[in-house]
């Protein structure tokens, strides 16, 4: 019998659902959730909950990631337009419409698209096609052994939500064809939410072209989500924690891309195009069926990777100089003793008391500002912001003998001008809470030229000692660890952030010592300083390359970058057809050095003057062409 409760309700047209549900309300900073740690295969459903850091901010927008590069070649596509589904939704145009949206972003990739309405039509198609079957909710016997038969064949398949949970009448069936189809053992249908997240963690076909950590919001019109292993898109919080469906640890898959035993590419969303909150939560929707369409449909792509030499994710280290200047020297010795990089903030009207600390402060990393005397900038009209922030900018300058890049303002809180003032003086970041939108840096534009955003997801000591009353220093180095094992999960950058007046005694401190060598000890970490970070995410932004196939099958990518930083430091992520052990790259018709992955190849962009094209060929074994 069906439950009681509907689990695949009827759509209605999207005209009318509400334009979507507002923002997950007042998160407190100081919630404590239960904390899991990471496995060291980076399984998302182990993600580490921590709360959120602060009450939702209206921040400015960012400018959209950069978009990965795909082979613009044709390809063969069949949309299953399933007759007995279109007429499972009350109003008779929303199938129809939501066939045509498929179509219009199928053309978009450049191919075009053949109808196929029946079981013989899809059991016809050539395993080279690509099948996708959107929001099938009601399949015959025959329509879905024909769909699995494809996937048999090697050939690729994109379905979403409830494929097949009806049979041919529309007759509730339950979760058995989408774990036929996808080989998921346990699919559940997520409880109403007030607000309703995915988020996009780095290295999976997927989310090629997001940036890591990536949340999207949709309007909640039920959807589902799977239980598989490994790094996935996922259903999260507003924090970006993994939010599995009620009363399960493990069940919060988004979405999925894996590959059968014969071969064939398998594709599957929790989710139906159009259900996006904002038009550019729907913006990220569409790029992610996208991703998925080129991967089922055995199309190359690639992007540069997230982090210098092929690093998982990167680190970076803050201390807030407020007072007790001291108490820097302390965490400046640590850094020193271990090798690594620390960035400083300090409120510079106070700096000048303490010439002597400069040096050491230089040495061990950068330092930044904390404005003048540590008062909000935000909300201020422009002319003032830049005055107060030029003051700043001056009292560094001449306190360490260097221009500042950085700016930490006070309580986290900019706007546009904030951005604006600090580029006009020759600033090129800042580090602030984003609304945890995202878990890696965001750019913006500026009339002087492009800014960089740092952004902290993690807790750091305010949080810990003060919000949540802790005591001990521990406290704050599982704070700290767990925050990087969640950061680590998604690929993304974790600020470590302290203050010389809430943790800036020499037990607190050790903590940074602990944290350096737990990221050693893992070495998938990139430890950077402020400047560091957000010129590489600059210069990684403004790299150009393309993706050209070959006459021979191989294929060609061709790299060109604005500064001689990227390519000593930067790997290509390659998502290839086929067995990646079946692919190798050449450069200058010598082999290159390369790793595999489970999608594909990740290989080192050759240095290469700036300005010049790097041209690397990736061919294919003769057996396989």
């Amino acid at each position: 019998m069906p439950p009681r409760r509907d689990p695949v309700p009827r759509a209605r047209s999207a005209f009318h659902w509400l334009t979507g549900i507002l923002m997950l309300g007042v998160i407190a900073a100081g919630v404590v959730a239960a904390g899991v740690r990471l496995w060291q295969d980076i399984d998302i459903q182990r993600l580490t909950r921590t709360p959120a850091l602060a009450d939702p901010l209206s921040i400015p927008a960012a400018a959209p990631a950069k978009p990965a590069g795909f082979v613009k070649d044709s390809f063969l596509v069949a949309l299953f337009y399933s007759s007995r589904s279109a007429g499972f939704f009350p109003d008779p145009q929303y199938y129809p419409d939501l066939a045509d949206r498929w179509e219009r972003l199928i053309a978009d990739l450049g191919t075009e698209v053949t109808r196929v309405y029946r079981a013989d039509q899809i059991q016809a198609l050539a395993p080279d096609h690509l099948v996708i079957a959107p929001s099938a909710v009601c399949m015959t016997d025959r329509e879905v052994a024909a769909l699995r038969n494809h996937t048999n064949r090697g050939g690729g398949l994109v379905i979403n939500w409830a494929a097949g949970a009806r049979d041919s009448s529309c007759t509730w069936l339950g979760w058995r064809t989408v774990s036929q189809l996808t080989g998921v053992a346990e699919i559940r249908e997520l409880e109403a939410r007030d607000a309703l997240y995915y988020s996009v963690p780095a290295g999976i076909p997927l989310s090629l072209g997001f940036a890591p950590g990536t949340r999207v919001e949709l309007r909640f019109e039920s959807q589902l989500a799977a239980a598989i292993p490994g790094s996935h898109v996922y259903w999260s919080d507003w924090a970006i924690n993994a939010a599995p469906a009620e009363d399960t640890e493990d069940v919060n898959a988004a979405a999925l891309a894996r590959v059968t035993e014969q071969g064939g590419r398998i594709v599957w969303f929790g989710f139906r195009i159009g259900q996006g909150a904002r038009p550019e939560d729907e913006e990220r929707n569409l790029r992610l069926f996208a991703n998925g369409v080129l991967w089922a449909a055995g199309q190359p792509a690639a992007e540069i990777d997230i982090w210098p030499n092929a690093a998982r994710s990167a680190l970076l280290v803050t201390q807030d100089v407020e007072s007790r200047f001291s108490n820097t020297v302390a965490l400046a010795d640590i850094a020193l003793r271990k090798n690594a990089p620390v960035t400083f903030f300090v409120v510079s009207q106070l700096a000048a008391d303490h010439p002597a600390i400069a040096d050491s402060l230089r040495r061990t990393g950068e330092v930044g500002s904390q404005t003048s005397d540590h008062s909000v900038v935000a909300d201020l009209p422009y002319s003032e912001q830049r005055s107060r922030l030029s003051r700043s900018w001056a009292e560094i300058r001449d306190w360490t003998g260097v221009s500042p890049a950085g700016l930490h303002p006070p309580e986290e809180r900019f706007d546009e001008n904030t951005l604006r003032a600090w580029r006009d003086l020759g600033g090129r970041y800042l580090v602030a809470v984003n609304d945890s939108r995202t878990a890696s840096p965001e750019i913006f534009e500026t009339p002087q030229g492009r800014i960089v955003l740092l952004p902290r997801i993690i807790k750091d000591d305010y949080n810990v000692f003060v919000q949540e009353s802790a005591l001990r220093s521990r406290h704050l180095a599982e704070a700290y660890l767990d925050g990087m094992a969640k950061v680590r999960a998604v690929g993304g950058l974790a600020v470590v952030s302290l203050r010389t007046q809430v943790a800036g005694e020499p037990g607190r401190i050790a903590v940074i010592g602990e944290v350096i060598d737990s990221a050693r000890a893992q070495g998938e970490w990139w430890m950077a300083t402020g400047t560091q970070v957000a010129e590489w995410w600059l210069a990684r932004n403004e790299t150009e390359f393309t993706l050209e196939r070959l006459p021979d099958g191989s294929l060609e990518l061709r790299i060109s970058a604005p500064t001689s930083q990227l390519p000593v430091t930067a790997w290509l992520n390659v998502v290839l057809p086929g067995d990646p052990g079946d692919w190798f790259p050449e450069w200058n018709g010598l082999p290159l050095s390369y790793s595999e992955t489970n999608w594909g190849l990740r290989v080192p962009v050759p240095d290469s003057p700036a300005g010049e094209a790097a041209i690397i060929t990736l061919r294919r074994s003769l057996t396989q062409q």
